[in-house]
């Protein structure tokens, strides 16, 4: 895992087609959330190329997660509660009170993959995206982070196979 920077703008469009057939981000916005002061983009690099994408924006002590995006090949392999777990990480560190998100009501896997990591629906939002898809509003309270705290979890992060 390490921060994406505007050398990877090309291989987050490509991820942006590979894994969502709409509202897809484009370049113009991500280069928008990559030089925001307020964002951190974190991609999984095999070597070869990018297989995961993270996308966090800071709004006082709630860390937003914009996209979570797991290319088709590295799917089912724990990549995305990966992500989700640093997710959290970074938001303790950055003092963060909670993480929130939207997903569309007709993502059943990422919407159990945030239920399984103890996301709470907190609301219906109709036709919240551009093309009239309704999103459910989920968050998850983070605790405050320790220097042994994030070793654990590090650690933990490390070892799973979820």
């Amino acid at each position: 895992m390490r921060p994406a920077g505007l050398q990877d703008i090309d291989a987050l469009v490509r991820i942006e087609e590979l894994c969502f057939d709409r509202g897809r981000f484009r370049q113009d916005h991500l280069r928008w959330i990559l030089t925001n002061e307020r964002a951190v983009t974190l991609v999984e690099d095999n070597g070869s190329g990018l297989t995961g994408v993270l996308m966090l924006l800071f709004e006082g002590r709630v860390c937003r997660v914009l996209s979570v995006a797991v290319v088709p090949d590295a799917r089912r392999r724990g990549l995305g509660t990966r992500l989700m777990q640093i997710a959290e990480d970074v938001a303790m560190e950055r003092g963060c009170a909670s993480v929130r998100l939207e997903v569309s009501t007709q993502n059943l896997a990422a919407i159990e993959l945030y239920r399984g990591l103890d996301y709470k629906l907190d609301g219906h939002l109709p036709r919240y995206y551009s093309w009239g898809e309704d999103a459910f509003s989920m968050h998850k309270p983070v605790r405050e982070a320790t220097p042994a705290s994030i070793a654990t979890r590090a650690a933990a992060v490390e070892d799973s196979t979820i």
